[in-house]
């Protein structure tokens, strides 16, 4: 027997492993996910705020059953941080103002590759 490879999912044993991407506000926040499972339901899990790229969570028991036991695997997935590659003025200002509350010192504008 092959099994096919999938796009989104992998699979390990019994074990179902996949990346979600999550933005920055979720991970700093917290945030309730809608995780797209194998079988096309989808599962809430609730994020912690301050989740960190490469976080790995697990859901017991929703992974392959075993075909000689009653045995099931988990659903792991890892979560990837997705920072935005445009910001408005407006995020941007509002980006800027809480680096200055964190102590953090703002980016230095771009300049010409003249000066």
């Amino acid at each position: 027997m092959r099994i096919k490879r999938h796009s989104i999912y992998t699979r390990k044993g019994n074990n179902v492993l996949c990346e979600v991407p999550i933005t920055i506000t979720q991970a700093t926040l917290g945030a309730e996910l809608e995780i797209p499972m194998v079988d096309g339901i989808k599962e809430t899990y609730k994020i912690p705020e301050g989740t960190q790229t490469g976080t790995k969570f697990t859901l017991r028991n929703k992974g392959f059953k075993s075909v000689n036991s009653s045995s099931v695997g988990d659903f792991v997935f890892t979560v990837t941080v997705q920072t935005p590659k445009r910001l408005s003025k407006e995020q941007r200002d509002l980006l800027m103002q809480l680096a200055k509350t964190m102590n953090e010192q703002p980016p230095v504008k771009k300049r010409g590759l003249f000066g």
